[in-house]
């Protein structure tokens, strides 16, 4: 018998296929209104595309694939959160955003494509942020 002050610690157990949770991104930085530690991310969305050109022979087969102009563009749901968080702390089209991210394709310098917020009476301030990273523009 458990006496009052006392509690049982349920350990988890994976069992079948391990599945990954949640968001890379934990912090943005580098723009005017940038409030470090200020944002709370709750949904990441990246995609990777490229124009191309494809080259027919004679019959119409495909004889070569021309790939070019790679980019990267990642749309950021979020809320200002903490002691820094201000509602209005979103960055400007064509700023710069650096991403802090334990994962390599999120993580680094993009360019602000769009940017909202959504508010409530009955709710928190939302963040809506659109990206985008050019493989051929070094930042």
């Amino acid at each position: 018998m458990r006496g009052r002050n006392q509690r049982k610690i349920i350990v988890a157990t994976t069992i079948g296929t391990a599945i990954i949770w949640g968001v890379s991104a934990s912090n943005l930085t580098g723009f005017t209104a940038a409030v470090s530690g200020g944002y709370t991310v709750t949904g990441e969305d990246l995609s990777k595309s490229a124009e191309k050109e494809e080259i027919r022979d004679g019959n119409g087969e495909i004889k070569s694939v021309y790939i070019y102009s790679g980019k990267k563009e990642l749309s950021l749901k979020c809320f200002p959160s903490g002691s820094s968080a201000s509602a209005t702390s979103l960055p400007g089209v064509g700023d710069i955003v650096t991403v802090t991210s334990g994962d390599g394709d999120v993580s680094g310098n993009w360019i602000c494509d769009s940017a909202s917020k959504a508010r409530k009476s009955d709710g928190i301030v939302e963040f809506d942020i659109s990206l985008i990273n050019y493989d051929g523009i070094t930042e």
